[in-house]
């Protein structure tokens, strides 16, 4: 389970990404109830904030991937966890000096969203140059699993802070984790994949141009992306904007039972990301679709189990976003690994710069969830968005055939040992 973490280098990216996760979860967290402060619960303006963030990653996230193709990778995280640094600062003085303003956090996500749109596809393109080819399936599910810890430790730290000291002791705790995955980023030594001579804006144009070709006519990374669409703007609208309307103004739990909730939710994807890296799933192209299938099934029910009275109408909810952390983190994992193992070494920064393109439909998908749930309520709309999430899944697994058919690199190999050992 645990033999990717035998590489030195391996270690310090996963710690690295165990600091910049708890700042993702804790934000997750902090940001949204600081939004519901500051806007008296606005169900519209929560998920307009989140939609900010999409603009950075539409306008620069194909370049993202070029950046991680042209340019020393590691440079580039340590760069993008200096500017994540800076801005930690930034909003913990805001808050704490009780001077924070709406514009303040619009323009706060898109700055952190530009950090965060070049800091994913050098990360993760990184994994195939540190681990060996059997590895990387379980490199990408322990990756996850920081996420999940940390969706455990962060969010639930993030909410009882918020709740008993407030939220400036929150965005201190995260400017204290941010200062962790510089210095641990430092230590990650990889041999740089930097092209000489080809970082002008006329080559990297044509990078883009053929990275986006390459995406297409593949038919496996075609099929990831368009199922990537649905997972990000049905399936994670749910941490964003659904978890704290929920907790806020339909289970009536206060922010530290969000943190809670999400607390849950990093519980079953922790140990589903475990899973994966124990099994090592071979057929990830049916695996996939069906953990979208998972995740609108377990939404919905989420959704529905909350308009039981007390105490179902609690217990069964915070039960079941257990399988709603299990299925995404599934989903996660699975999908960037059949990604790098599809595309060249060459080619990864710019294939999984496309999925973080499908990620900013995420901030999409709650903005739009935000503003019906102003006029429709929050439990219609998260049925509605997870029974959309089964309907994509089963259309996916049954006419994308190439992606159906994808097989693990460390299974084909075996495959095609097997086929040529004497008999």
């Amino acid at each position: 389970m645990f033999e990717a973490l035998k590489y030195k280098d391996f270690q310090w990216i996963w710690i690295s990404q165990t600091a910049h996760a708890f700042t993702i979860w804790a934000q997750m967290v902090a940001l949204p109830l600081l939004v519901l402060e500051i806007t008296d619960n606005s169900a519209a303006q929560l998920g307009a904030v989140i939609a900010v963030r999409t603009v950075p990653t539409l306008l620069l996230g194909p370049w993202a991937g070029v950046a991680a193709d042209w340019f020393d990778r590691r440079t580039i995280l340590i760069l993008t966890k200096w500017a994540n640094l800076l801005l930690s600062i930034v909003i913990l003085l805001l808050v704490a000096s009780g001077r924070i303003e709406l514009w303040h956090i619009y323009v706060w996500m898109m700055l952190r969203g530009a950090t965060q749109v070049f800091d994913q596809p050098a990360r993760y393109s990184m994994i195939p140059a540190i681990l060996p080819a059997n590895l990387v399936t379980q490199g990408m599910a322990l990756l996850s699993s920081t996420q999940n810890f940390m969706r455990i430790l962060g969010a639930t730290g993030a909410g009882f802070i918020a709740e008993y000291l407030g939220l400036s002791w929150t965005f201190g705790v995260i400017t204290v984790a941010a200062v962790t995955g510089l210095l641990a980023t430092y230590q990650i030594h990889v041999e740089s994949n930097e092209r000489a001579g080809s970082a002008g804006f006329k080559g990297m144009t044509t990078g883009l141009v053929e990275g986006a070709k390459f995406s297409i006519h593949n038919r496996t990374i075609r099929g990831v992306l368009i199922i990537s669409l649905i997972y990000f703007t049905f399936g994670m609208s749910f941490m964003q904007v659904f978890a704290p309307l929920f907790a806020v103004k339909v289970l009536e739990i206060g922010r530290d039972g969000l943190g809670v909730m999400l607390a849950l939710t990093g519980g079953g994807a922790l140990v589903a990301s475990l899973v994966i890296a124990r099994i090592r799933p071979s057929r990830l192209g049916v695996v996939l679709p069906a953990t979208v299938v998972a995740i609108g099934a377990s939404l919905s029910l989420f959704s529905l189990s909350s308009y039981l009275p007390r105490p179902a109408g609690l217990v069964l909810p915070l039960a079941l976003v257990m399988f709603v952390g299990a299925s995404q983190t599934s989903f996660i994992a699975l999908s960037r690994s059949v990604l790098v193992q599809s595309a060249p070494s060459d080619m990864r920064g710019r294939v999984l710069a496309f999925i973080s393109m499908d990620r900013a439909m995420m901030a999409v998908g709650g903005a739009v969830g935000g503003l019906l749930s102003a006029v429709y309520g929050a439990q219609s709309i998260q049925i509605v968005f997870g029974l959309t999430c089964v309907a994509g899944g089963v259309i996916a697994v049954l006419s994308l055939r190439e992606l159906r058919m994808f097989r693990t690199t460390d299974e084909v190999k075996s495959s095609e040992r097997s086929q040529t050992a004497p008999t």
